[in-house]
């Protein structure tokens, strides 16, 4: 797949079910959703269904949801008056604070969905990860990456299926039929015998299909899994433990790419990665993404009335300009990678 190509379907299915979270929500609470919008820039299609126009923009690494109260609508004739109950505004906390973190759950949502998805379609056949040298596996010339599809003209079936055949087989001959990248061929070998055992010298991976049932929980705890590595890799920056890695734009690009030439089985892990990523980034408490709102809704619930609109200007502002600032710190390190 082009690079290109699976960078706007990754990031513009992240994004479209980040904007499509905010508006379930909102469209279920009774708040006026001006527009439901996929990329930024000029309209190339629009279509009205009720209250909402729903477009389609020229750039698709984007979106956005326009809420009464929240926004303006581009029409003066759509105008939500203030004391309107469709407006964000007049909507009680919880319901306020779960619009906005929809978004975020969304992605966490899709991130099970897709792993889920892995569990229960993708099948990696027993791939050598490693040979240890001067063992028969060696010796025959077997490589990290080759795939062992039969074992003595029987197609392999599991990872136990070639296990247990070389710990029978020490001293007796064993024929793999292997696959290199495209090509098929035949690699013969004899076990050394090791406590009793036959040993070839590798160490080998494959992935089964999981039914239904087991690969949603698969899914749910593999997102668990991401999510606590990355907030535990967050800390680790914050404290100086770990260094600091933040990828931009073009280090994004380069890594979507890298992942779509190893297939779509790799793009899937990727994508569940990122939409991780993108779903913890958001619920920083940082003024203009979702946690800065969270944030600032539960400051106006402890004080009992609302900010100030400078004050709540003044915090966007500041969220914004720290945004600008990691971004520019994260095209900056992308440039050094490209060109180290």
């Amino acid at each position: 797949m082009p690079t290109i190509v699976a960078f706007v379907l990754v990031f513009g299915t992240i994004v479209f079910f980040h904007e499509l979270g905010h508006f379930l929500v909102a469209k279920l609470s009774g708040i006026v959703v001006y527009e439901f919008s996929l990329g930024f820039g000029p309209r190339l299609l629009q279509t009205r269904y009720g209250e909402t126009n729903y477009s389609l923009r020229l750039l698709p690494l984007g979106g956005f949801v326009k809420l009464a109260g929240m926004d303006e609508a581009d029409n003066s004739l759509d105008t939500v008056a203030e004391d309107s109950p469709g407006s964000f505004n007049n909507k009680s906390l919880f319901v306020r604070m779960m619009t906005i973190a929809a978004g975020p759950l969304m992605n966490f949502i899709l991130a099970a969905v897709i792993l889920a998805l892995y569990a229960m379609f993708v099948f990696i056949p027993p791939t050598i990860v490693s040979v240890i040298p001067d063992l028969p596996a060696d010796e025959s010339g077997l490589q990290v990456g080759d795939q062992i599809i039969e074992v003595n003209g029987e197609p392999v079936s599991s990872l136990e299926q070639i296990t247990d055949t070389i710990k029978i087989s020490g001293g007796k001959e064993i024929r793999f039929i292997i696959k290199r990248e495209d090509n098929v061929s035949e690699v013969s070998l004899v076990p050394k015998i090791e406590d009793n055992n036959g040993v070839i010298g590798v160490i080998l991976n494959a992935k089964p299909k999981i039914p239904f049932p087991f690969a949603l929980k698969d899914g749910l705890v593999q997102t668990w899994i991401f999510t606590r590595e990355t907030v535990l890799a967050l800390l680790g920056m914050f404290r100086g433990q770990v260094e600091a890695e933040i990828a931009g734009p073009i280090g994004i690009y380069q890594m979507v790419g890298s992942f779509a030439a190893q297939g779509i089985s790799s793009l899937l892990i990727l994508a569940a990665v990122l939409n991780v990523n993108l779903g913890l980034l958001n619920l920083l408490p940082i003024p203009v993404l979702d946690g800065g709102w969270l944030l600032i809704f539960l400051i106006e619930a402890l004080r009992g009335k609302p900010l100030k609109e400078e004050h709540r200007g003044l915090a966007q502002f500041l969220g914004l300009a720290l945004l600008l600032m990691l971004m520019v710190y994260a095209t900056y390190s992308d440039l050094v990678n490209l060109f180290s």
